[in-house]
């Protein structure tokens, strides 16, 4: 007599819109106003709420292989076009968690990949090289 197997079912992790709390800007290198090339500083690029979260295994890696001491996950809903992450741009997590010395952490953006479990939303691998 063989012995009954237990059943599985794998329950994908759902993020709602109710889970997007935290506010996150992103933003990019702007150029100077005059003849002299290079950047001035920084310009907003886009704004919206997210779900920061500890990186899993596997961003830890990618992240460590980049040279990134401190990482974070972000998600975000899809833009639809309205705005694409890019590695040259940056990004202001607005959560006294994500602050140092009382003021934000400015992450560089490591990868930025859909969310293949909800395509509703995209996932961002931030780092920061210290």
């Amino acid at each position: 007599m063989m012995a009954e197997r237990p059943q599985y079912q794998f329950k994908k992790i759902a993020v709602n819109t109710g889970q997007l709390r935290t506010p996150i800007r992103f933003i990019g290198a702007a150029p100077n106003d005059g003849p002299e090339p290079g950047e001035s500083g920084t310009e907003l690029l886009f704004e919206c709420l997210g779900l920061a979260y500890s990186p899993s295994a596997k961003d830890q890696d990618y992240l460590t292989s980049h040279g990134a001491k401190l990482g974070v996950t972000i998600k975000i809903r899809d833009t639809a076009g309205e705005y694409d992450p890019s590695a040259e741009h940056m990004a202001v997590i607005d959560d006294r968690r994500y602050y140092k010395n009382g003021r934000p952490i400015t992450w560089k953006i490591k990868q930025v990949a859909p969310d293949f479990e909800d395509n509703r939303f995209v996932k961002i691998v931030l780092g920061v090289d210290e």
